[in-house]
C-alpha cells in the first residue's frame, strides 16, 4: 500500500472539517444518506496519507457505505474517524462510524430538539408578539442560538480528533455525553412546561351564570373560569396539554389525529358561548 507514512497536515485537518460541516448532507439520499458528505469531507485527508490516485480512491470508497447521525454530532464521529485514518487504522476508524452515529445521533437530537429549539421558538415568539419595535428581537433570538450550534461543530471536530477511540467510553458508559443529555431534557421540558400558561393565557371559559328574580340579577355572577382559577391558576392550559400527552401516549394517536380533535372540541366550545 502506497502510504505516505505522515501526519496529516494542520491545512488539510481544516479543510476536511469545513467540508464536513457544511456538505454533510448536501448528497443525503435515501440509499446512503449521509455517506457521500463523509466521503466527500475526507478527500484533503486520504490526498496527504497515499501517494497514488487509486489507493485515495479505494479508501473513499470505504466511507460510502451507509452512514447517518445528527449534523452537529457528527463533527465528532468525523473527528475520530480522521484520527484512526491517519494512524492507518482503517478497520477500526470504519467501526468507529457504525458504533458511534446512533447514539451520538441521539444526543444531538436532543440537545437541538428539547434545548435549543425550545428556547429559541418560545421566547423568539414570545418577543414578536410584543409592539414595534421591540418584536424585532425575535429574529436575533431565533437565530443565534442556531448559528452558535452549527459554529460548535468546529470544537466538536477537534475534540473528537484529539480522543480518539477513547470517545467510545464516554458514550457508551455514564460519561458526561450522557450527563449532557438528560440535563438537556430536563431543561428543556422544564422551559416548555413553564411557557405553557403564557402561550395558552386566552384559553378560558367564558360561561357565566346569573341567578335572576322577575328578571333581575340577584347576588353575584357565577363565573367557571373564576372558580377554576380560584382552584388552580392556569389549570385549563395545564389540563389541555395533559389531555394531549394522554391521547398521544395512552390512545396512541397520531400528532394530526390530536391537533383535529383539539380543533373539533374547541370549535364547538366556541360555538355554544362557552370558550
Amino acid at each position: 500500500m502506497a502510504k505516505t507514512n505522515q501526519k496529516v497536515s494542520q491545512q488539510a485537518l481544516k479543510k476536511a472539517a469545513t467540508r464536513h460541516n457544511w456538505a454533510l448532507q448536501w448528497c443525503w439520499n435515501y440509499e446512503r444518506m449521509q455517506a457521500s458528505g463523509f466521503a466527500y469531507a475526507m478527500v484533503p485527508v486520504m490526498k496527504e496519507l497515499y501517494t497514488t490516485e487509486e489507493e485515495v480512491c479505494e479508501n473513499l470508497e470505504r466511507h460510502m457505505q451507509f452512514y447517518n447521525s445528527h449534523p452537529g454530532t457528527s463533527a465528532i464521529v468525523f473527528g475520530a474517524s480522521v484520527a484512526l485514518e491517519e494512524g492507518y487504522q482503517p478497520e477500526m476508524s470504519d467501526s468507529i462510524k457504525i458504533a458511534l452515529m446512533g447514539p451520538l445521533a441521539s444526543i444531538g437530537d436532543t440537545l437541538q430538539g428539547a434545548l435549543v429549539q425550545p428556547f429559541a421558538y418560545l421566547i423568539s415568539a414570545a418577543l414578536a408578539n410584543n409592539p414595534y419595535p421591540s418584536n424585532l428581537l425575535s429574529i436575533p433570538v431565533l437565530l443565534v442560538p442556531f448559528l452558535i450550534y452549527f459554529w460548535a461543530r468546529w470544537p466538536f471536530f477537534w475534540w473528537g480528533y484529539r480522543q480518539s477511540t477513547k470517545i467510545i467510553e464516554d458514550v457508551g458508559g455514564q460519561g458526561d455525553f450522557n450527563l449532557l443529555r438528560d440535563a438537556a431534557q430536563v431543561l428543556g421540558l422544564t422551559v416548555i412546561g413553564g411557557f405553557i400558561p403564557d402561550i395558552l393565557k386566552g384559553l378560558t371559559f367564558k360561561f357565566t351564570w346569573t341567578q335572576t328574580i322577575d328578571g333581575k340579577p340577584v347576588g353575584e355572577s357565577f363565573s367557571l373560569q373564576g372558580l377554576l382559577d380560584g382552584m388552580v391558576p392556569y389549570i385549563l392550559p395545564i389540563g389541555l396539554v395533559a389531555f394531549c400527552y394522554w391521547m398521544l401516549k395512552s390512545r396512541r394517536l397520531t400528532p394530526v389525529k390530536v391537533i383535529c380533535i383539539i380543533a373539533l372540541i374547541t370549535f364547538v366550545l366556541g360555538a355554544v358561548g362557552i370558550l
